[in-house]
């Protein structure tokens, strides 16, 4: 995606659907932090959103850096490797429904399209495996593993999910892309204030998400991925009731 685009459903969608659109990719960071935060901490230095930061753990590992200091290299690869299937199977979901395809600005009329539905139900399905694993299973390497895929999995779906939005600057699993355009569009005073408000959101939800997994690990261990996955449930069932569009004419 290209992050200088405009926002191409607000030639056709109301400021309201706009508005509500903007807050459930608030939530879809805020969950994705909470995700992150509990996988960090709880299978060592690994993530299963933001893969730039894996990519770093795979060259420590690779120059034989290992745990307690440095990653585990067979966990990086399989979040890289989960996460590159999520990718996929969002790309087939989306393609399927003319998701992943360059269009006119007058073809994209609807502020959150059914496909993109689809794909975070996938992700939803992988994340309550998520959540049996976690709480069924005893703790070992393994377990680690698959808790880690699944995740990844879950995280490569949802990305290119919200990717299919076309929506300036904005990743609800990796912050950089988002830091940057809020960043640019600061200096450079070019953002409306519907835009401010999307990416400080956005930012803001992730360090929320971060803050309340790791302080649900401390207190509520064995609930802490229940939060995020009711976060994107929900997330889902507003979209279905309230961002529904006819086309445009």
């Amino acid at each position: 995606m290209d992050d200088r685009r405009v926002d191409l459903a607000a030639a056709h969608a109301t400021p309201e659907l706009l508005a509500i659109r903007d807050r459930l990719l608030v939530a879809l960071a805020f969950s994705s932090g909470v995700f992150e935060a509990i996988c960090f901490l709880s299978f060592g230095k690994v993530f299963t959103a933001f893969q730039t930061g894996n990519l770093v753990f795979l060259g420590l590992g690779v120059a034989g850096t290992r745990p307690p200091a440095g990653p585990d290299p067979v966990r990086v690869v399989i979040s890289l490797a989960a996460f590159a299937v999520g990718a996929a199977v969002a790309t087939r979901i989306l393609t399927a429904f003319n998701g992943d395809e360059e269009m006119e600005d007058s073809q994209i009329f609807e502020a959150w399209p059914r496909r993109v539905s689809i794909a975070l139900c996938v992700a939803t399905v992988a994340q309550v495996g998520f959540i049996v694993v976690w709480m069924a299973a005893s703790p070992s390497s393994l377990v680690s593993n698959i808790l880690v895929a699944l995740n990844a999995f879950a995280m490569g779906l949802q990305m290119n999910a919200v990717r299919s939005l076309h929506v300036p600057g904005i990743s609800t699993t990796a912050a950089t892309a988002t830091f940057i355009s809020w960043i640019s569009g600061i200096t450079t005073w070019s953002l409306k204030p519907a835009a401010v408000r999307r990416l400080t959101g956005v930012l803001v939800g992730m360090v929320a998400g971060a803050f309340v997994g790791d302080w649900m690990l401390s207190h509520a261990h064995t609930y802490a991925p229940v939060l995020p996955v009711v976060v994107i449930a929900l997330v889902v069932a507003v979209a279905s009731v309230m961002l529904k569009q006819k086309p445009a004419r």
